[in-house]
């Protein structure tokens, strides 16, 4: 039996993490004291709380996937 589900999401969920770590240290650096942007520190927060929330969300889906996938490769 083939494989229904890639590992597409699992990947594209890993980039959405990552981009969500740079996300939260631009953060960090423009809520420093040279900077001080706060209002653009802030929206660099949520971004990256939702670009996480987005990535966990794909790999949960690949998780999910793969284990019915699974399950009905044993029955």
């Amino acid at each position: 039996m083939a494989r229904k589900y890639s590992s597409t999401s699992l990947w594209a969920g890993v980039g959405l993490i990552s981009v969500s770590v740079y996300f939260f240290l631009a953060s960090v650096s423009l809520i420093s004291p040279p900077a001080q942007a706060v209002v653009a520190a802030l929206l660099s927060a949520v971004i990256g709380f939702v670009t996480l929330s987005a990535g966990t969300a794909l790999i949960r889906t690949y998780v999910i996937a793969r284990t019915v996938e699974q399950g009905e490769q044993a029955k």
